[in-house]
């Protein structure tokens, strides 16, 4: 429907359908082809980044939205590479997050087991509702049945009955530029996506992203799944990527420093060479080479564990801080950039 001058539609999914900076030796940048390609193009079509993590992708720790290290990535993708009348909008907004300043607010029973990054909303009836206020140029509600969708100017109200995912929203990107969908879901490992591919599997189809980041295996590790179970687990996640595209897209392996105060009877050197091992060994690439590369964020900084002194994590060891969010941001985009 057409409201305002903004789109909003729905489209229904069920559970049936549903280091040091890079170097440039061909080892290194091939993995990141399809990528590369889709930002040269970015004038033309959208360059698409998916993500798919656990509460630093969310942005856990951070001050506020907008601040999490796939915010700023996003907007230092869009300053690094921009396209005329495309200053891009937020893409993706699940339909609840973190409460202090998550920009969805309303009723309805959240649901962990559904929508893109593992996230939803049930509406029981028109009783129960979502708001969101946006900028931009249009709006797309993400849900299941057949929910009341209201667009006044630029705020969004979803009325049930039905399951609401969340939020795409765009400024001038529909047909060009940049776009990010964001999939953070605190707490989340990797087999909670590696089990569950009808849930979020389907979004793909309308994403089709060139690029997609995987930020999961800390919260594995912390609760004692094996590094060889967590490695299974990715292994299946990119497989089921692949199986939902048509764009082969790129993978980025995002490798986190150990965090935490605490001491686990893993070694997390385990890990560490479990996401290399998934970069290394991959053949979905370009002309059958590996099509995912390895970001190691532990060689660019210290772990919190032992070292804190710049201030990159929270009091707890775990979360990002602001400037640790801007640094992670950072230090993706000249890992990612061609």
């Amino acid at each position: 429907m057409r409201a305002g001058g903004l789109l909003a539609t729905g489209v229904a999914v069920t559970a049936a359908t549903s280091a040091p900076a890079r170097a440039s030796h061909p080892a290194a940048v091939l993995p990141l082809l399809t990528w590369h390609a889709a930002l040269a193009n970015r004038r033309y079509a959208p360059a698409v980044v998916a993500v798919l993590g656990s509460s630093s992708s969310e942005g856990v720790g951070a001050s506020g939205h907008g601040r999490g290290y796939v915010s700023v990535l996003t907007e230092n993708l869009r300053t690094a590479f921009p396209v005329a009348g495309a200053p891009g909008g937020d893409n993706y907004v699940a339909a609840w997050g973190t409460p202090r300043w998550w920009p969805v607010t309303g009723g309805g029973t959240r649901v962990n087991t559904a929508g893109w990054g593992l996230k939803a909303v049930d509406l029981g009836g028109p009783g129960e509702s979502l708001t969101y206020t946006f900028a931009g140029t249009s709006v797309r509600v993400w849900h299941e049945g057949s929910p009341e969708i209201v667009v006044d100017g630029r705020t969004v109200v979803v009325r049930g009955p039905g399951r609401i995912h969340g939020f795409a929203t765009f400024d001038g990107d529909e047909e060009k530029g940049i776009q990010v969908y964001n999939g953070g879901h605190g707490g989340r490992t990797s087999g909670d996506f590696a089990s569950r591919p009808a849930a979020w599997a389907p979004r793909l189809r309308s994403m089709q992203p060139h690029l997609v980041i995987l930020q999961l295996g800390v919260n594995d590790w912390r609760i004692g799944v094996s590094a060889a179970e967590m490695k299974r687990n990715l292994v299946a996640i990119i497989a089921t990527v692949r199986a939902n595209t048509v764009t082969s897209p790129s993978f980025v392996i995002y490798g986190t420093p150990r965090v935490g105060a605490d001491h686990r009877v893993q070694d997390y050197t385990g890990f560490t060479e479990a996401w290399r091992e998934i970069a290394a060994e991959d053949t979905g690439g370009p002309g059958g080479a590996s099509g995912v590369a390895y970001f190691d964020l532990a060689a660019r900084q210290l772990s919190p564990s032992s070292d804190n002194h710049h201030g990159l994590y929270c009091e707890d060891l775990v979360h990002m801080s602001d400037r640790g969010a801007a640094f992670t941001a950072d230090a993706l985009l000249s890992f990612i950039r061609p």
